[in-house]
């Protein structure tokens, strides 16, 4: 078979307002990455979320460089018009390089993808084997997964099965500028999919349901690799990592069976409140993890009923205080405004979250996704309050909400994220109180002084917009045993 591609640039595109300077390497553009070297598939990476890398011009001098024969973008929802501006810069350059767009996005809307942007490309859920195939000749109808345009048409094919993910090798990010990242830090994607239907989450649409694991030894191999190269903080960022205990007490053993020291493990995506108990944590608290999320919602039973998360709150209580007491620090996180949920609901999740020494508490504004329950019930009900489908590229977590419902009307769900913030602000300041008790009176102070208002503020302009800032923060939450609460907010 004759290949079709021979040269392949990778690229994950700028994320304007998003965080300041990426955190660690992108580790869907990792596995493509490691996938087509280790079929001898010759390609190139530019992670374009960097204040040097950001702007077309950088671009443009890696495709004169490189000259790729195809460019592959990862797309995710928010922002993404700006990787179609930069498909559209490229065919302006040279029409004859092909574009092919993955990630959230392009699982999400599918064909609709093509129709939007001057892409030749597109591909649903893993990108790995679709890439490969394509590079590789293999004939556009016979490659599942893959969307296309042929002549005037755009045809998409059936999808394609999910992978081994044992059968698949783990990033190396041999061609991602490392050092520049702001943590030494290795993500680690132990499994892929959720069985849950929350009707929130976009799981469905841009991951898939099926759980699809990798064997314990696989895990950590891959964690030893890199310890052998320095790393010693890992995020597991699996949807559900609890989802086979068997397996997490598997890898917890070989963990402490590889005598590796000052393991430093988190799961940032969070775990499930249900699947929680002394031994598990026990376990995972010898083996190194120092930290995870718990995805509370919301504090009513019924509203987590209404929202399909299969969870009570006497459950994820109960976890919050087992995990505070194995010596876990536990951040978590709330959905404000949720079909069915009140003002007084959102007061009673203000409390849940300051009833246990927490490291730290996040209130987010749900966006209705594409694809999930609640979007269609926000435009059945024609509830939207902001320009709709707009919001899906300019909105965040974090910004002002995207609808109301009858029960929480636009400006009492204004005014309980203006509580929720204090509500955050409070519980770090403690936690850094907390933390540095051990310098006697001063860690104290200084908690105050850094939650003071004006240099707190300081502190999130630095951590949004200064790279060199932002990993000096870094260095010392990780100094004082703060580490993921340097992200200010």
């Amino acid at each position: 078979m004759k290949p079709r591609y021979k040269k392949v640039l990778l690229c994950m595109p700028p994320l304007p307002g998003v965080y300041g300077a990426p955190a660690s390497p992108p580790i869907g553009l990792g596995y493509s990455a490691e996938f087509l070297t280790h079929h001898k598939v010759e390609n190139d990476v530019l992670d374009m979320r960097f204040p040097d890398t950001n702007k077309w011009e950088n671009l443009k001098d890696k495709i004169k460089e490189f000259n790729p024969d195809l460019i592959g973008f990862a797309v995710h929802t928010y922002r993404h018009d700006v990787p179609y501006s930069l498909v559209s810069e490229i065919k302006k350059l040279n029409p004859s390089i092909k574009i092919i767009l993955g990630g959230p996005h392009a699982s999400t809307i599918r064909a609709q993808i093509l129709e939007e942007s001057e892409a030749d490309y597109a591909l649903s859920y893993e990108a790995e084997k679709i890439l490969l195939d394509l590079c590789n000749g293999v004939p556009l109808e016979e490659i599942k997964g893959l969307i296309y345009r042929d002549k005037a048409k755009i045809k998409s094919n059936q999808d394609a099965p999910f992978l081994d993910l044992n059968q698949i090798p783990f990033p190396k990010y041999e061609k991602f500028p490392l050092k520049k990242y702001v943590r030494k830090q290795i993500n680690i994607a132990s499994s892929r999919g959720c069985p849950y239907s929350c009707t929130f989450c976009s799981i469905k649409t841009t991951v898939g349901r099926p759980v699809r694991i990798r064997t314990p030894e696989s895990v950590v191999e891959e964690i030893e690799y890199w310890y052998n190269k320095g790393y010693k903080d890992f995020d597991i960022i699996d949807d559900h990592f609890l989802h086979n205990k068997e397996r997490v007490a598997k890898i917890c053993d070989k963990l402490i069976e590889s005598n590796m020291k000052d393991l430093h493990l988190i799961c940032g995506n969070g775990i499930r409140a249900d699947k929680v108990d002394r031994e598990i944590l026990k376990k995972m608290r010898i083996a190194g993890f120092k930290q995870f999320s718990i995805g509370v919602e919301s504090s009513n039973n019924e509203v987590l009923k209404r929202m399909k998360k299969a969870e009570t709150v006497e459950q994820i209580d109960n976890a919050i205080k087992l995990s505070c007491e194995a010596g876990i620090d536990v951040s978590l996180m709330f959905i404000v405004g949720m079909p069915g949920e009140t003002k007084e609901d959102i007061k009673n999740s203000i409390k849940l979250a300051m009833k246990y020494p927490v490291n730290n508490a996040n209130f987010y504004n749900p966006i209705p996704f594409l694809g999930t329950e609640l979007y269609e019930y926000v435009k059945a009900n024609n509830l939207f309050v902001v320009k709709h489908p707009d919001y899906l590229n300019n909105m965040a977590h974090f910004d002002d909400p995207i609808f109301e419902t009858p029960e929480f009307p636009i400006k009492e769900r204004k005014e309980m994220l203006v509580l929720t913030k204090k509500a955050e602000k409070e519980i770090l300041r403690r936690t850094f109180a907390r933390k540095l008790k051990k310098y006697s009176i001063i860690g104290e102070v200084s908690s105050h002084i850094i939650f003071f208002k004006p240099v707190y503020k300081l502190l999130q302009q630095a951590n949004m917009k200064s790279h060199t800032l932002k990993k000096i923060l870094v260095y010392l939450a990780n100094r004082f045993d703060l580490r993921r609460m340097e992200a200010v907010r």
